[in-house]
């Protein structure tokens, strides 16, 4: 195997990877590259070298590699280590890809199977008491306009945060959102969402940014302070209401996201569609939703059927 950089030029070109062609979360890289530096640390604690280390490093060789799975699988949770897998998984997938190693020793490598979550759903009267939630001020409109567009859509809170103004299209009814890998795509909306995105861009947006005209490249959601929303900030938003609203289930802007596709199946949407609407790259993705779905029916027709 040729000689290569040090391991940290490597994680460094890796962390860009993740956050410009992935689109990860800050959180997810952050905690990515701790994975990947404690394989590599586990490693220089067995040579003694440094993680400045060339492509001759026992992490990059399958057996070690596998050994150093099996150690954790004794000191971690079962999730903790099915991430710290994927994070090797993707990084020496980023190393073959980009032709720094010669063959990906990942490949023999398992981590734990998990059972499936199923993603928490809010039913129709609670996302209608959610909306109830807000005021008729700037900002309830505000908060009014973002939950109606992330239910009506089923975009991504990072997608929503991401918008400008000139993605929304009123007349046409229709959103164009950037997603993972900076994919681009048009999302429809319904008309309680865009009735309130009409009011807040119109009436509300103004008072909040202090531009009467605002740039069609500018935030199309900004704070008090005429900032553009984080997806924290939008998290804290979705939280109030929800607790104002009386609403006891743990939710997130995601929430809504999950309720959208399963609403949309329970209706009879086709899974192709609700795929394309959601932005997954893979079906199987969206078939979670499906599980949601007869999982919601199932618990309906014990509570409902006389002699279930």
């Amino acid at each position: 195997m040729t000689h290569q950089p040090g391991a940290l030029v490597w994680l460094d070109q890796f962390a860009g990877y993740l956050e410009i062609e992935r689109n990860y979360s800050s959180n997810t890289i952050r905690a990515y590259l701790n994975d990947l530096k404690q394989l590599i640390d586990s490693d220089s604690a067995k040579t003694g070298s440094g993680i400045e280390s060339d492509a001759s490093s026992g992490w990059l060789e399958a057996e070690q590699l596998r050994d150093y799975v099996r150690a954790i699988q004794e000191r971690y949770s079962r999730p903790t280590v099915a991430r710290k897998v994927s994070a090797i998984r993707t990084f020496f997938r980023y190393l073959r890809r980009e032709q720094l190693i010669e063959e990906d020793p990942s490949k023999s490598v398992r981590g734990p199977k998990l059972a499936r979550r199923l993603p928490e759903c809010l039913d129709r009267d609670e996302v209608a008491r959610l909306f109830m939630a807000t005021d008729a001020g700037s900002l309830g409109v505000r908060d009014r306009a973002i939950m109606e567009t992330l239910y009506a859509t089923g975009i991504r809170v990072s997608e929503l945060c991401g918008l400008r103004v000139d993605d929304y299209n009123s007349e046409a009814m229709e959103m164009r959102v950037f997603g993972k890998g900076s994919k681009e795509r048009v999302v429809l909306l319904n008309a309680s969402a865009n009735s309130w995105l009409q009011r807040y861009v119109t009436e509300h947006r103004a008072r909040l940014s202090g531009s009467a005209a605002p740039d069609p490249q500018a935030p199309l959601f900004v704070s008090r302070e005429a900032t553009p929303l984080s997806t924290r900030s939008v998290h804290r938003i979705v939280i109030k209401h929800a607790v104002k609203a009386g609403i006891t289930k743990t939710i997130t802007p995601h929430t809504l996201r999950h309720s959208f596709a399963t609403h949309l199946l329970e209706g009879g949407a086709d899974l192709r569609v609700v795929q394309d609407l959601l932005g997954h790259s893979s079906i199987s993705t969206t078939q979670i939703y499906t599980h949601v779905s007869l999982e919601r029916l199932r618990r309906i027709y014990m509570s409902s059927h006389p002699r279930a």
